[in-house]
Order: structure tokens, then C-alpha cells, then sequence
């Protein structure tokens, strides 16, 4: 009998073409080497970087984009990071299935935070939503049963941007390096969602309009209003779960600790 995965394929695009988009330390390159299987060096560049593999036979491309400093509105993040956020979408020939918005779990998910990544999002487009799926790295960070209990214990803040997303989200465990299904259930999340799309992201949809007031200066009254001021304390990092996260870093990327990877 086929999986849903091989009947998908039968009739859909020979390759999945996805955008990784997310902020500074969020695990976007540790996302690439759990997809991908494959030694991936961390993009610590201010550019966008692409990689090829395979997931249960069918090519896969995933380019990985630089990130934002946590909390950032997209006025305080570099003109070059912003272009090449941008540029991401035309590195993928007609255009990418799908755009993975990658958060980290362990930190708590702010107002700040969630205007942030809007922000910084919306560079790719106003439609970009509809190509969205909102991934959770670390998931044995999670610190709840479920996906579900980890977004109601997190506030409205999260729970306003993965319904702006259609509710998509999908969790990753680096821990379990060797569990293929959550890769093979992300990758159907993906084309059962572009197969919901009409169309494809484009460049010439992708990117907000600069003028010279600015950026943001074509939002609407609502985007002001949701945006608001930025002059909000992010949550504070204690020095233990930066330890943590630096160990379990290193786990991730030094594959000769990884057995059968």
C-alpha cells in the first residue's frame, strides 16, 4: 500500500523546493542537516545559502536565509540582511512550494517577539502566509505533552501567528535523529499545503515596498496598529539555558556523535 507521501508524489512536482526563514539562533541550518541528512556548515554569513538532497527519493532544495537579531523591528536589521531575505525566493527556479518560519522552543514567545517576525516575514510578500508552516526546533525542549499544550501555555502571541499561517506548524526533535517519520510528515505538510495554492511565490510578489519614508511606510493603519512600538523587554536568557543550548548545539552539528546519521 502507498503512503500518503508516494501518492502525493505520484502526481505532484518532482522536487520540493522550500525557504527557511527565521531569526538569529532559532536552529534554521540544524533544521537543513535533519531534513537533508546530511554535514551542513552553520550559516553564520550574512547570505543566503542552498542545499540539495533527498527525502524518500524526491529532491528537495532548501535554501537557508540569514537571520535577525531577536526582537528586531525590520528598520534596525541591515539593509543587506533584508536584501538577501528577499533574494531567497528567486534562488528557487519558479519559485519555492513553501516557506518554513522557524522558531526555537525554550524561549518564551513574546508580543515583541511575534511583531518581529512579522515583520521581517512580510519581507517575502503580504500574500507570504498562505505558503507558511510554522516549525519547532528542539522539540525536547518543549516541555509539554504536546505541540498543541506547548502553543495554549505560550499565550495569544503565538497563537495569533500560526493562525495567520492556517494553523500549520509541525515540531522537530534533534534528539531523535534517526526518527525519519517527522521528516516524511513535514514533507507532506508541505505539498498538501502548496497543492492548496494556486500559484507559486514569486519574486515579483516577494518583498515590501521601500520609500523614501522608509520601510512600512504603504502599511495600512491595522499593520501600525499590530506593530506599535518595539520598546518591549524580551524575556531575560539565564545563563543556564545558554549553556544548554550551546551543548545541545554542538551535539547537532558534530556528526561524529550522531550514530547512523
Amino acid at each position: 500500500m502507498q503512503t500518503l507521501n508516494e501518492r502525493l508524489t505520484d502526481t505532484f512536482s518532482p522536487e520540493l523546493r522550500i525557504v527557511l526563514i527565521g531569526g538569529n539562533i532559532v536552529g534554521k541550518t540544524s533544521v537543513v542537516i535533519t531534513i537533508l541528512k546530511k554535514k551542513q556548515t552553520k550559516n553564520l554569513t550574512r547570505k543566503c545559502v542552498m542545499s540539495e538532497g533527498e527525502v524518500d527519493k524526491r529532491k528537495v532544495i532548501l535554501i537557508d536565509t540569514p537571520g535577525w537579531w531577536p526582537y528586531a523591528s525590520v528598520k534596525e536589521t541591515s539593509e543587506s540582511i533584508k536584501q538577501e531575505i528577499m533574494s531567497s525566493v528567486a534562488m528557487c527556479s519558479r519559485g519555492p512550494h513553501a516557506v518554513l518560519l522557524v522558531l526555537q522552543s525554550g524561549v518564551a514567545f513574546t508580543e515583541a517577539h511575534r511583531r518581529s517576525v512579522k515583520e521581517h516575514l512580510e519581507l517575502l510578500g503580504r500574500n507570504v502566509w498562505k505558503y507558511c508552516i510554522v516549525v519547532f526546533t528542539r522539540g525536547d525542549w518543549m516541555g509539554t505533552p504536546t505541540i498543541e499544550e506547548h502553543n495554549e501555555s505560550e499565550g495569544e502571541a503565538l497563537q495569533r501567528l500560526i493562525n495567520k499561517c492556517g494553523n500549520r506548524y509541525h515540531v522537530l526533535n534533534y534528539m531523535e535523529q534517526n526518527d525519519r517519520e517527522q521528516i516524511r510528515e513535514l514533507m507532506e505538510k508541505v505539498e498538501m499545503m502548496a497543492r492548496g495554492n494556486t500559484e507559486l511565490l514569486t519574486p515579483a510578489e516577494a518583498g515590501m515596498e521601500e520609500t523614501d519614508s522608509g520601510w512600512g511606510s504603504n502599511w495600512s493603519e491595522q499593520d501600525k496598529l499590530e506593530r506599535g512600538s518595539f520598546n518591549l523587554d524580551p524575556p531575560e536568557m539565564h545563563e543556564e539555558y545558554i549553556t544548554k543550548w550551546l551543548e545541545n548545539t554542538e551535539i547537532v552539528s558534530d556528526f561524529r556523535t550522531l550514530s547512523d546519521f
